[in-house]
């Protein structure tokens, strides 16, 4: 019935289908985990601002003056581009420039960048006058949202802080 050279050529056969399975398998994983990554990566896209001055009072007005240095990163590989940074506040606030005018009171500061790399970051460093509020500081209240195009040109939008940390003093036990 089967000689033993009918039996070699039927095991390499199922052997080779086998491998070609596998082989592929092994291709679909790879292809899901490189865009699980680049969708973690494009996630990651984040903006952070930390005050370089910070008032302890107000003005006589009942306002003061913050200077806020806003840090962009890309820490993904692929570079971004078309992107808007806004920074939310939760009163109004005005941009004070170089020149010494100021902008009209606005609850968002808006910051634009057409590329960054992989990789990379992009700073600026905004001077704010806004009210002075002792209970809740004009950068724990802020919050922030990235919209960029990714590499594909796909449209994407990150926010900042992700959620909104409770503070402790009005935490119930």
């Amino acid at each position: 019935m089967f000689d033993a050279q009918g039996v070699a050529d039927l095991f390499v056969a199922v052997a080779t289908v086998a491998a070609a399975v596998f082989a592929g398998w092994q291709v679909r994983e790879l292809v899901r985990q490189q865009r699980e990554v680049e969708r973690l990566e494009t996630q990651a896209v984040s903006v952070m601002w930390e005050p370089t001055i910070a008032p302890h009072k107000p003005d006589a007005d009942g306002s003061a003056v913050w200077v806020l240095e806003i840090t962009l990163t890309n820490p993904g590989r692929m570079p971004i581009d078309n992107i808007h940074c806004v920074l939310h506040f939760d009163r109004p606030a005005r941009r004070l420039r170089h020149d010494g005018t100021a902008d009209e009171p606005s609850m968002s500061l808006d910051l634009v960048q057409a590329v960054l790399l992989g990789g990379a970051s992009r700073s600026w460093t905004r001077t704010i006058r806004a009210r002075f509020d002792a209970e809740v500081w004009l950068t724990r209240a802020m919050r922030a949202t990235v919209s960029f195009d990714d590499m594909h040109g796909r449209p994407q939008t990150t926010s900042w802080p992700r959620r909104r940390a409770r503070r402790p003093d009005l935490v119930a036990d």
